[in-house]
């Protein structure tokens, strides 16, 4: 039984509202039943993680019961007249209606917003945290960042502009919704009622594309090129946005409304139809980072089509294309979802003048496909390694290609400052044999089980050993941080590791390789061979500094991490090995 806290006052004022004050029980009975959109429940506000945090003093809630106006509310964790409370969320039951801005504290943690009415505001700029409005939100830009922040909006969406940048977005329908725009992978999901086999009509929820880029739809001066080369907000955006002011540049609007597509389409196809290549080839493709781009002629029932496509995978399974047909002259834009084998799952298709956000993707697509394929720069990665398809310990990929291959999960913090560390000294040059990689096909996993259960409840992250073992999380959690991390040997043997990615990265500061068989998988620095690697003693006062972690210089150290974790998660590891006919050891029987 969980003791209820008790709450310091009745009601407080926060940007010159009063809000009832409330602890995590009386918050539990109103947000503990609201669900995504798989009817998972959203919030435990007795998880003690760091969004709702046992640790703090004086945790509340603030609740509003009725209707709220401000003027611009950016929510704290506290106040000046209150330094001493520590909000976990704000609560309104009903109606909120901001002038100007709605905001976050930080990327990394925030109070969430919870609303159970209509969200009503110019600009709303969330982070940190698992916000929810469940009457729909009306607003000109929606903006998120960072992967510590979620967003259900349940109910209609207005908005012109949708953008984030590495934080997930889940929609119930797009009421009226102008631009879609995701800086990295898709990370905006949306319901959709599709036909199932049996004709029945059920509701699925899809990533969807951008549909744009960001200098189509917003003012020049607030578009900056991230160090990967894509189109980000710039910093000077959020005093515009306190301004309550608009970032849209509507004066743009044969661009974001794809006035002259048809034209551009046909005069795309006539320049890849001269191309050298295609001549060569027959068709012009480049794959980069899991996405294939590709132009492609071809005949169909007697007649000629023109095909410019992008295919996203790592998981996504999204194809968009558009194709001309030279002897109707008609052009059809076609988004698809796509199976395991490569089919249509559920498919949106009509011409080039239909109308919805589904098809301004495609047009989006067509369009970035086309630059690529008529870079002269563009680098194509090796078709020749497609059995094994990893990137063997090669650092170059960007932030953006290494978080692809986790479809929908969140990049853990600590993993992402273990790549920055490692983008900084280099791959293997810190921890022996260890680096992140990316692996664009679940083809090792595969080889344990062909189950679709098995393989995609693993994402694999890093190269192990030099032998060719990997490590991945096991996604038993919706939040990778509480997930933990198994070895897949290369000769056999899988195995719990860590609890955690900040307990592997301990791991890592023994620097020497894990060693995996059968049996166990376990850590032997024998120091009569031992190697140092450059960069240890960076690597080790760096987790310091990072995690306040102590290196471990013994393989007791390292053995006593790894048995902490097979405490905690050996036996349920077990049993899920054996469900799908995977033989364990006989001491683990």
């Amino acid at each position: 039984m969980i003791k209820e806290e008790k709450i310091p006052f009745e009601t407080m004022v926060f940007s010159g509202v009063t809000f009832k004050v409330i602890n995590r029980h009386e918050a539990h009975n109103i947000i503990g039943d609201l669900t995504d959109f798989k009817n998972q429940k959203i919030y435990n506000v007795f998880e003690d993680t760091w969004r709702f945090p046992d640790y703090e003093e004086n945790p509340i809630f603030l609740l509003a019961e009725d209707d709220v106006e401000m003027d611009l509310f950016e929510m704290d964790f506290s106040t000046e007249e209150h330094p001493d409370i520590f909000i976990l969320g704000f609560i309104f039951k009903k109606n909120l209606t901001v002038a100007k801005l709605i905001s976050s504290y930080d990327t990394d943690n925030s109070p969430a917003l919870i609303v159970l009415g209509k969200t009503t505001t110019v600009n709303i700029n969330l982070f940190g945290s698992v916000h929810y409005l469940g009457g729909g939100l009306q607003c000109d830009t929606l903006a998120g960042e960072y992967n510590h922040g979620e967003l259900f909006v349940k109910g209609d969406l207005i908005a012109w502009l949708v953008y984030t940048d590495d934080m997930l977005f889940h929609f119930e329908r797009f009421t009226d919704v102008q631009a879609i725009i995701s800086s990295g992978r898709p990370d905006v999901l949306i319901c959709s009622n599709v036909q199932d086999t049996d004709g029945s009509i059920i509701t699925v929820e899809n990533y969807l594309p951008s549909t744009h880029k960001l200098s189509d739809i917003v003012e020049d001066s607030f578009v900056e090129n991230s160090d990967y080369g894509t189109e980000i907000l710039g910093n000077n955006y959020l005093e515009v946005f306190k301004e309550g002011l608009s970032i849209l540049d509507y004066d743009k609007k044969e661009k974001y409304m794809y006035a002259d597509f048809r034209n551009q389409f046909i005069n795309m196809v006539e320049v890849l139809s001269e191309n050298e290549e295609l001549k060569e080839n027959g068709k012009i493709v480049r794959h980069i980072s899991g996405t294939t781009y590709l132009f492609i002629p071809f005949d169909y029932e007697g007649k000629k089509y023109s095909q410019i496509s992008e295919e996203i995978g790592n998981s996504f399974s999204i194809r968009m294309r558009a194709l001309w047909c030279h002897e109707d002259e008609e052009i059809m834009i076609i988004l698809e979802y796509l199976d395991e084998n490569g089919d249509p799952k559920y498919q949106w298709m009509n011409d080039e003048n239909a109308a919805g956000i589904e098809f301004f993707c495609v047009k989006n697509a067509v369009m970035k496909t086309f630059e690529i394929l008529m870079a002269p720069e563009a680098e194509e990665e090796d078709d020749e390694d497609d059995e094994t398809e990893y990137a063997e310990y090669d650092s170059s990929f960007s932030l953006e290609e290494f978080a692809v291959q986790f479809g929908g999960y969140k990049l853990p913090e600590d993993l992402v400052k273990l790549y920055e560390f490692e983008q900084e000294h280099g791959v293997e040059s810190y921890s022996e044999c260890f680096g992140l990689t990316i692996t664009n096909d679940k083809i090792g996993i595969k080889t344990w089980s062909e189950e679709e259960e098995f393989y995609n409840s693993f994402i694999e992250f890093a190269g192990a050993n030099g032998s060719g073992s990997s490590y991945a999380y096991w996604l038993i959690d919706k939040d990778l941080n509480n997930c933990p991390i198994v070895v897949f040997g290369d000769e056999g043997g899988v195995h719990i590791v860590a609890e955690s990615t900040c307990k592997l990265i301990q791991l890592l500061t023994l620097d020497t390789e894990i060693s995996v068989d059968f049996d166990s998988a376990y850590f032997y620095k024998d120091e009569e061979y031992y190697e140092e690697s450059e960069n240890k003693e960076e690597f080790q006062e760096w987790v310091k500094a990072e995690f306040d972690l102590d290196a471990i210089e013994t393989n007791e150290e390292a053995d006593e991490i790894v048995d902490q974790a097979q405490r905690k998660y050996k036996q349920k590891f077990n049993d899920f090995l054996v469900k799908f006919g995977i033989e364990i050891s006989e001491e683990d029987e």
